[in-house]
């Protein structure tokens, strides 16, 4: 069974960076640890949208490209407009002989809400609504079975989200599924469910629910997308002659929410390798349908009955977290791809090494800094060594001393103070900087410092995950927390 969790990944990205940051973040980390240089930008402080609210630059010296989320420069403004404006795009589809779902696209200037409700009429219920322009699902109103329903979409895409147009068209029955596609490639297949339990033939509903949401809370790309049983979800379960008590099968897959509802909340499960090959062909088509858009995400409803399927949605951010980390199935590694794609010619060095966001997105929000350029990669073999220092009085003069030597020699690590008796420090560097910081730490001592015992282990090469900083923490007795 293939992992869904890329092994250079795992334990190496900080807690912070969660939904749709894992775009960002893994991105810049595949070209931080092949060495590129790597510069974030305050270009929207504080900005609700993800592709504004953290631009950065990937560069070899010689070439630098821009990213927003994981789009990078090489995609035109041009490619972005058409996609952005749906009806544009399914111009170009059509063009190209895309499949693409029936309907048309209204102006609120030039037709009646009369008339957009009788064209809704003459290709038969049920229908989708949505703004022409905008993600995110925002307007989206999916398996619209009646003409209240119908008039009360459009009218909320006209008056609460002031757009000028709506797009009405026929609803295809099927799963969603998203393709990321480089050029002629499709990187990663994942199939979108609604809020779903696994049955294990012996706990109810009710019990599966805080199974899965243990599974939802680890995977950090959907720790907000908790079942929570409500009046909704009961409901759901009665549709099918099921209740809070019911007891599924092993292994049986049961749906909490209806499909089409609860966007937000869906799970992705890679399908990368199971896919029938010509919807793969149809979402290569649809990328390059679109001048100037060299890789993007192409969504495709796709009926698993009669094996057809439409394209309903291009996205040239390059939100790639689903296939990084999908709930089911392989991970797939698209920063990588996506990389390789900019600089071909580089290779990863490290598997071990990253660095912290957080920084970085609280210095933006604060307004000190415009650019943040993340340290060159290491160059050298670096070691670990564990010390472990015991005495009395080692907080202030001798704490800070020892600390501020070692960050100056580039040491990387953990610096704990413990009840003000011992220090213990996992370091790590190059080897002849930690031999320094040996003998540094024999000579080294203060007027109330009192040194009773230093032990070092032995050098090691450095393997698990080390994130690149030097912190110092202090761990204090239960009488000082009480303080």
């Amino acid at each position: 069974m293939k992992q869904n969790i890329l092994t250079h990944l795992k334990d190496a990205l900080p807690d912070d960076v969660v939904t749709y940051q894992v775009s960002i973040y893994t991105v810049a980390l595949e070209a931080w640890r092949r060495g590129l240089r790597v510069k974030f930008f305050n270009s929207s402080r504080g900005s609700k949208y993800p592709s504004q609210a953290y631009r950065y630059s990937i560069s070899d010296g010689k070439n630098e490209y821009h990213f927003a989320t994981a789009r990078g420069s090489k995609t035109t403004k041009e490619a972005i407009e058409v996609v952005i404006y749906k009806s544009k795009c399914y111009e170009q589809l059509r063009k190209a002989n895309v499949p693409i779902p029936e309907g048309d696209t209204f102006s609120f200037t030039e037709i009646s809400i009369d008339e957009m409700i009788a064209y809704g009429i003459s290709i038969g219920f049920p229908l989708v609504v949505k703004p022409v322009d905008g993600g995110g699902g925002q307007g989206v109103v999916t398996h619209i079975k009646d003409v209240n329903t119908l008039k009360e979409s459009i009218l909320f895409i006209k008056n609460e989200l002031k757009k000028d147009k709506v797009i009405i068209e026929k609803y295809f029955t099927g799963f969603d599924y998203r393709f990321f596609v480089i050029e002629d490639r499709v990187i990663g297949v994942t199939k979108s469910y609604p809020s779903y339990i696994i049955g294990d033939g012996k706990s109810n509903i009710r019990e599966l629910c805080k199974i899965m949401n243990r599974k939802i809370k680890a995977n950090i790309t959907t720790r907000a997308r908790t079942i929570v049983i409500d009046d909704d979800l009961i409901s759901c379960l009665e549709e099918q002659g099921l209740s809070l008590t019911s007891i599924p099968k092993n292994k049986e897959r049961i749906f909490v929410r209806r499909h089409g509802k609860h966007l937000n909340l869906r799970l992705n499960v890679d399908c990368t390798d199971e896919i029938d090959p010509k919807f793969k062909e149809y979402a290569v088509k649809a990328l390059n349908a679109i001048d100037g858009l060299p890789y993007g995400s192409v969504d495709m409803i796709i009926n698993e009955e009669t094996n057809e399927g439409v394209i309903n949605e291009l996205n040239t951010r390059g939100e790639i977290m689903m296939h990084i980390f999908p709930m089911e199935g392989a991970a797939r590694d698209v920063p990588k791809a996506i990389v390789d794609y900019y600089f071909p010619n580089t290779k990863r060095k490290t598997d071990s090494l990253y660095f912290e966001f957080k920084p970085i997105k609280d210095m933006f929000l604060a307004g000190l800094a415009d650019e943040i350029l993340i340290p060159p990669l290491p160059e050298d073999t670096l070691y670990e060594q564990k010390i472990d220092i015991r005495g009395a009085n080692l907080k202030g003069f001798y704490l800070n001393g020892i600390y501020k030597r070692a960050a100056r020699i580039r040491l990387m690590g953990t610096i704990e103070l413990i009840e003000n008796k011992k220090i213990t420090m996992r370091l790590v560097g190059a080897k002849s900087n930690l031999e320094k910081y040996n003998k540094y730490l024999n000579k080294f001592t203060t007027r109330t410092a009192e040194i009773k015992s230093i032990d070092v282990s032995d050098y090691h090469i450095q393997q698990d995950p080390q994130i690149i900083n030097l912190k110092l923490t202090e761990k204090k007795t239960i009488i000082e927390t009480l303080k």
